[in-house]
């Protein structure tokens, strides 16, 4: 057997650790198809490599693939059955696949082994409300609360759950508070806006609807709800290019278009 050219001779394939480091990288600038693919070079050499399974699952949640997301996430878990965050991404992962009760039994166990984990109290109480436990939703997302005060996001997920129980005057302080906390996040506008229309306030609920839209321009469903408002106050010419807008955004969302055929038969 020949030996290999010399300038060849002190060449080896990148070690793991170099990998993925690299991918981490890649992971930090946003460039996720070049680190998923160097985590999974990573695994092909160490199956068991924690961090590289734990952070190539982050990247199939924020592709929504949450199967592979939950496959790579149960592995974590198999590693390490003492990882909060592993069974927090693994309940995440089986909320979007919509298996709630087995997501609400690893949310538990990542409060168990983190007692002051807020996101997962918060994300736990997006999955009891899901199931229909609204109380016990609105204990989950007051616990996230109590444990990150600034919590945006869990103090518009508990006004969701006061609006679904009708209780649209405390719903809206919990919205106006998650503006306040921050300014830029369009959903809580969005829903003091659907808050407002429940109550009858179509005219206010129309500022909170355009905000939204300023925040988030392809926000379709702000687009649609904007369109009722407007029909409410009797101007369905303007409400007509929102649901127009709205089908632009989401072709398949059957209530604009539902919405659009009934205020074009307003206009005759």
């Amino acid at each position: 057997m020949t030996n290999a050219p010399a300038q060849f001779a002190n060449l080896r394939a990148p070690d793991p650790v170099s990998l993925f480091l690299q991918a981490i990288a890649f992971h930090e600038k946003g460039q996720l198809q070049e680190a998923q693919r160097l985590y999974e070079a990573v695994l092909t050499a160490d199956e068991r490599h924690f961090d590289s399974l734990y952070r190539l699952g982050t990247i199939r949640l924020q592709y929504a693939r949450f199967e592979e997301a939950a496959r790579l996430f149960r592995r974590v878990v198999e590693i390490d059955e003492k990882s909060a965050e592993g069974h927090h991404s693994l309940a995440f992962a089986l909320t979007g696949l919509q298996r709630i009760d087995p997501a609400i039994t690893h949310y538990h166990r990542a409060l168990l082994l983190k007692p002051g984990f807020a996101e997962a109290h918060n994300n736990l109480g997006h999955a009891l409300q899901m199931s229909g436990r609204l109380e016990e939703a609105i204990a989950e997302y007051k616990a996230a609360l109590a444990f990150k005060p600034d919590y945006a996001e869990a103090q518009n997920n508990l006004g969701n759950v006061l609006h679904l129980l009708g209780r649209n005057e405390e719903a809206m302080a919990e919205y106006e508070r998650a503006i306040a906390l921050k300014p830029d996040y369009a959903e809580p506008h969005w829903n003091m806006g659907n808050a407002l229309r429940a109550l009858d306030r179509a005219e206010d609920a129309v500022g909170h609807y355009e905000r939204a839209i300023a925040i988030r321009a392809d926000y379709a469903e702000a687009h649609n709800s904007l369109g009722n408002a407007l029909c409410a106050l009797d101007r369905p010419a303007e409400a007509i290019g929102h649901y127009e807008r709205a089908l632009a955004i989401n072709p398949e969302y059957a209530d604009a278009y539902i919405n659009l055929g009934e205020a074009l038969r307003g206009l005759g």
